[in-house]
């Protein structure tokens, strides 16, 4: 292994500042002589602070958050394709871009949680300790992130629908509009499920979970619902204090 291959395998855990004294000397003292590597370091670095930025999580309500692998592979394309060691795997310089790289680091976040369980005797795939540290971190941002929005969702359906003056026919109320926001949540909530078992939000599930099965019966709903029907469920809100759990977990998670 050369001196620059055995650097690069160290390069996201110098981002991290997880390295002891002597291998961060090692490694600031290459990237002072060696432009390729200082180049790479410098992408690793970019690509970090990407991942604090908010606008790549702007609140939406059209499920374009599930967006972000090709947001931050647009921003990557802006830089020059390099040889990266980025998951312990090496590919030539024409090979990959760096935005294949960051489009394939996301994308394998995103399809870790829908992909089938090995099947018995398997090899896990290897992944060299560092890159799975930042891997971590990513998917942490992530889940961070689609819960915040599942939940601020779920908080201006509820605060809607106890608001809602729109009438039917008759007395009746029109809930058409929460009816159509209830079952996009509830696609929401199921790809957001694999995430919930992040250490930083799993605290989150329990509610979450309660917001669905409160979700299912609305978008069960009639699009007219008669005013028993919507007070039924405006003293659900109430009883379970939904709108102060929403609000004191979204204070914890952001």
């Amino acid at each position: 292994m050369s001196s620059c291959d055995a650097i690069k395998e160290m390069l996201v855990l110098y981002a991290e500042e997880a390295l002891d004294p002597e291998e961060t000397r090692r490694v600031a003292e290459h990237l002072t002589g060696c432009r390729d590597c200082r180049a790479e370091s410098e992408q690793i670095v970019r690509i970090r602070e990407w991942l604090t930025d908010p606008g790549l999580f702007e609140p939406v309500q059209d499920l374009t958050w599930q967006l972000l692998p090709e947001k931050l592979a647009g921003r990557a394309g802006q830089l020059q394709g390099r040889r990266w060691g980025l998951f312990g795997l090496r590919f030539p310089k024409w090979a990959l871009s760096a935005a294949a790289l960051v489009a394939l680091a996301c994308g394998l976040i995103w399809t870790m949680r829908l992909r089938a369980p090995a099947p018995p005797g398997a090899q896990p795939a290897l992944v060299a300790p560092g890159n799975e540290a930042f891997l971590d971190k990513v998917r942490t941002v992530y889940a961070r992130e689609a819960t915040s929005q599942y939940l601020a969702g779920c908080q201006g359906l509820l605060l809607d629908l106890a608001c809602t003056e729109r009438k039917c026919e008759g007395d009746r109320y029109d809930v058409s509009l929460e009816v159509a926001r209830a079952r996009q949540l509830l696609e929401q909530k199921r790809m957001l499920d694999a995430e919930l078992s992040v250490p930083d939000v799993a605290r989150a599930k329990g509610l979450c979970d309660e917001l669905e099965r409160f979700l299912i019966n609305l978008s069960t709903a009639q699009t007219c619902e008669t005013p028993v029907a919507l007070h039924r469920m405006e003293s659900l809100i109430e009883k379970e204090q939904l709108l102060l759990r929403i609000k004191v977990l979204q204070s914890g998670i952001s």
